[in-house]
């Protein structure tokens, strides 16, 4: 008898291990997130890059919110209109009219350190790109809620994969091959990310 109820007990623990989502423990299942997109080529492409790692790797849902400018992109933002999205240490900077360091490193770490603490916005670690915004140093990554990470605890971990992922000639390449979400879709999955 006491082998047939731990058969029992041993068949009913597969049986829901199977019927489980195949999405890791602090999955995002059932709430939605907004990726901001500047109207641009390489920004559609950003955030469908964006939107489908989060999506495939989370099972969150995952809507792309365009924006004509990096300006409206920053109010949308800061406003919670977009949870996510790709900015510019420089541009960053000047928009809360500080001053831009010239060495890269130094402008994110400046970025990272003033935006959190007036605005609730994180910086995650940078793509690897700096786009055409004309400033130097221009570093791209994006930027999140504070509020959203609490929402969404995987998201830090799952972004910090995209650290260094694109340069500015792989993003060119990329925004020109066509589609944005099937290109996006094909590039993680040629990174393994995916």
């Amino acid at each position: 008898m006491r082998s047939i109820l731990l058969h029992l007990a041993l068949t009913a623990a597969l049986l829901l291990g199977l019927a489980l989502p195949p999405f890791p423990a602090a999955a995002c299942v059932g709430k939605t997130l907004v990726v901001g997109s500047l109207e641009t080529p390489e920004g559609r492409l950003v955030a469908q890059l964006l939107a489908i790692l989060i999506n495939e790797r989370t099972g969150t849902t995952v809507k792309i919110a365009d924006y004509p400018d990096p300006e409206a992109l920053h109010r949308g933002l800061a406003a919670g209109d977009a949870d996510i999205a790709v900015d510019f240490t420089g541009p960053a900077l000047a928009r809360l009219g500080l001053p831009v360091p010239p060495v890269g490193d130094e402008a994110y770490q400046a970025a990272k350190a003033t935006y959190l603490e007036r605005l609730n916005l994180v910086w995650l670690p940078r793509m690897g790109y700096a786009g055409n915004s004309g400033q130097v140093p221009a570093d791209a990554a994006p930027v999140a809620r504070k509020d959203t990470l609490k929402k969404f605890p995987a998201l830090p971990r799952l972004i910090a994969r995209t650290e260094g992922l694109l340069s500015d000639d792989v993003l060119r390449g990329l925004s020109g091959a066509g589609e944005p979400a099937k290109t996006a879709r094909e590039f993680l999955r040629e990174k393994k990310l995916i």
